[in-house]
């Protein structure tokens, strides 16, 4: 949308190590290092911005024995349709889970034009960090976007003699102000969650297509100064097409919340408990970061978004200003939500709730929010 969107791929440089590695530098020839778009806070004691910064190192699989059985295993489950194209995107995007994860590896970033030392790679390959860094010190990096919301980009720090670029971003969010906490599936992408077969075509071998409207609301609500946060069950693996797509679409950059989950644990979890918790962890996460600004918390009712943002907005109160849910049908809600079951899930504060099957009926959410803001007494 504007040009700003994490870099991952590689950039080659003609004078690298001809062993395919680079002596001891921390990341080798083979490796990837992937940032996923996050968020900072300010703290005025210290006058300073915490960096929330997370991503993985990966490399492509060795062990093409076991590389043919998983990718056997896919088609088995996704049963990929014979349309050629569809079946060049079910390479592709099964091709993100046939990796090698990088553990015990420390990645060092230049932030405004000083290394950080990040921890340790996980046994996944996953790394998060909270960096701290004075305002002043941060200000000239700043990248100001037309709507106003202003990020830091960042990359790896490589030998000179790496040609290599591994990118990422953070967003500066204000103390105060409006944020949408946004789930993808349903919501804002069609995804057909309820249908495990439509599911599966539509994240493994099918282009990924915006809900009606979504786009256009969330660029007004991005001019009017809300940031974003995108919350999914999905899989980190499968960051990078979702990142181009929300990219491509014009959806307004924001952090990406997905799961750590293998494969397996994917197929188990039909009832979708680890999702459920996976996604509470991130979404508290985010709302503790932010005391003082208010959310709105935008989900479907194929899957439990609405009693997981009841449980959210019990526990942080007037933190949590509205919750809109898209009405569509689903496994747990097969004729979509009542205005009873908003009721017994939030009791006593049903007007801050809104059911909705097209964005018009969300015109009067964010003035509603934006008076809240002006006048906190009248929550």
């Amino acid at each position: 949308m504007w040009g700003l969107r994490a870099t991952t791929r590689m950039i080659m440089s003609d004078n690298s190590g001809k062993d395919g590695t680079n002596g001891n530098a921390p990341v080798h020839q083979r490796e990837t290092v992937q940032f996923y778009r996050s968020y900072a806070h300010y703290s005025q004691l210290g006058d300073c911005w915490h960096l929330e910064v997370q991503g993985r190192v990966f490399a492509p699989s060795r062990r093409h024995i076991r590389k043919r059985a998983l990718m056997f295993l896919l088609k088995r489950v996704v049963r990929p349709e014979r349309n050629a194209d569809q079946h060049q995107l079910f390479l592709e995007r099964a091709q993100l889970f046939l990796t090698e994860h990088r553990r015990g590896k420390s990645i060092p970033v230049a932030i405004a034009e000083r290394a950080h030392a990040l921890p340790d790679t996980t046994e996944n390959g996953h790394f998060e960090a909270t960096l701290t860094i004075q305002a002043s010190e941060l200000e000239p990096s700043v990248v100001t976007l037309p709507d106003g919301r202003r990020f830091v980009q960042f990359c790896v720090e490589l030998p000179e003699e790496d040609g290599r670029l591994f990118a990422g971003d953070v967003e500066l969010v204000p103390p105060q102000g409006i944020s949408i906490v946004s789930d993808v599936d349903d919501t804002i992408k069609i995804s057909d969650v309820a249908n495990r077969k439509e599911l599966l075509q539509n994240t493994f071998t099918r282009q990924f297509r915006a809900v009606d409207g979504m786009t256009q609301l969330y660029q007004d609500w991005a001019e009017q100064g809300c940031s974003f946060h995108y919350v999914s069950a999905s899989p980190w693996p499968l960051y990078e097409p979702l990142d181009q797509w929300l990219n491509s679409d014009g959806f307004p950059a924001g952090s990406v919340h997905l799961r750590y989950v293998k494969l397996r644990e994917l197929r188990n979890d039909r009832e979708g408990h680890g999702s459920f918790r996976a996604k509470r962890a991130a979404i508290e996460q985010i709302l503790r970061s932010f005391p003082g600004r208010r959310f709105v918390l935008v989900g479907d009712a194929g899957e439990r978004d609405a009693e997981l943002y009841a449980q959210v907005a019990r526990s942080f109160g007037d933190q949590v200003a509205h919750i809109c849910i898209r009405q569509v049908k689903g496994r747990h809600n097969p004729h979509g939500l009542s205005p009873q079951a908003i009721k017994e899930l939030d009791p006593h504060h049903e007007d801050r709730w809104t059911l909705f099957h097209h964005v018009t009926e969300l015109s009067e959410v964010l003035p509603r929010v934006q008076s809240l803001c002006d006048h906190p007494s009248a929550s």
